[in-house]
C-alpha cells in the first residue's frame, strides 16, 4: 500500500486545535493540585420553619433575661408582695397579678403558730418581662392598705438546695428522740403537724423560720416524748401531708 494511503485524509486545523488550560500556580511559582485549586462545594443551609425560629428566639430572650436577673441578684421572674390585708386570699393576689402575665406559683407567708396569712406573698412570673412589668403594682392600694411590689433578691438559702433529702438516712444516735421532717408545704401548722403524727407522744415542735420573711423554711424538727413515739413517726416516712411526700428521718445531734 502506497504511503500517501496511510496518511489522514484531512488534517486538523490549527485553529481549532483544543486549547491546554494553563496549570495554576502558587506565589512560589509551584503548581496547585486541581483538587485543591477548586473550591469546596458547599451546600444552601435550610431553612428553619418561622415557628421553630421563632421558639429559638424566644428560648434565647427568656436565657438572657434570666442571666440578667441572676447577675442584678434577683431571682428570675419572682416578685414580693407585702403590705397586704390580712383577709386576701391566694384567689386575690392570682386575679391582680395575672393581668401582667401567667404565674407560675403564689406562695402566702403565713404566721407559724396559727397559719393565718400574714400580708406577705412571693409571686412567680412564667417571664422575667412580666415580673418587671408587675412592679407597677407598687403602691396600689388594697383595701385601707397600699401595697408594696418589688422584686425578690436572692438569698443564701435560694441560691443553696435545702438539705430537706439526704442522700443516705442518718443513723439514730443513743438517746435521740427527735426527728426531721422535710418537704411540707408553706402553710403546713403545727397543728397539722400533730394531727398527721397523731399516733405519736409529741413533746414539742421547732419550725424553721426564714429571718427575712418570718415564715416556714419548709421543714421542721419534732421532739417526741418515749422511743416508741419516735419509731412510728420515722416509719411514716414518704406518707403524704397536704398532697406533699413528707420526709421523716431521725435528727442529727
Amino acid at each position: 500500500m502506497a504511503a500517501e494511503d496511510q496518511t489522514p485524509s484531512t488534517k486538523p486545523r490549527p485553529d481549532k486545535a483544543k486549547k491546554r488550560k494553563k496549570p495554576k500556580r502558587d506565589k512560589w511559582g509551584q503548581p496547585i493540585a486541581a483538587t485543591a485549586a477548586e473550591e469546596p462545594s458547599v451546600e444552601p443551609e435550610q431553612e428553619h420553619p418561622p415557628g421553630e425560629v421563632e421558639a429559638a428566639v424566644q428560648v434565647e430572650k427568656a436565657e438572657e433575661e434570666v442571666a440578667a436577673a441572676a447577675a442584678e441578684g434577683y431571682e428570675p421572674g419572682k416578685v414580693v408582695a407585702s403590705g397586704l390585708p390580712y383577709t386576701t386570699t391566694e384567689a386575690d393576689i392570682r386575679k391582680l397579678f395575672e393581668f401582667y402575665g401567667p404565674l407560675q406559683s403564689v406562695q402566702l407567708s403565713r404566721f407559724p403558730d396559727s397559719g393565718n396569712f400574714r400580708g406577705l406573698a412571693f409571686i412567680c412570673f412564667e417571664s422575667e418581662e412580666d415580673a418587671i412589668k408587675s412592679l407597677e403594682l407598687d403602691g396600689f392600694k388594697i383595701g385601707s392598705r397600699y401595697m408594696r411590689v418589688e422584686r425578690c433578691r436572692v438569698t443564701a438559702t435560694s441560691n443553696k438546695k435545702r438539705k430537706a433529702e439526704f442522700q443516705t438516712d442518718p443513723k439514730k444516735s443513743e438517746g435521740c428522740l427527735s426527728a426531721y421532717v422535710g418537704n411540707l408545704s408553706w402553710n403546713v401548722t403545727e397543728k397539722d403537724l400533730r394531727g398527721f403524727f397523731r399516733s405519736s407522744k409529741i413533746a414539742s415542735v421547732r419550725f424553721a423560720i426564714d429571718k427575712r420573711t418570718g415564715g416556714s423554711r419548709g421543714f421542721c424538727h419534732i421532739d417526741f416524748q418515749d422511743d416508741e413515739s419516735l419509731e412510728k413517726a420515722v416509719g411514716m416516712n414518704q406518707s403524704e401531708l397536704q398532697g406533699r411526700p413528707v420526709k421523716v428521718a431521725y435528727s442529727v445531734q
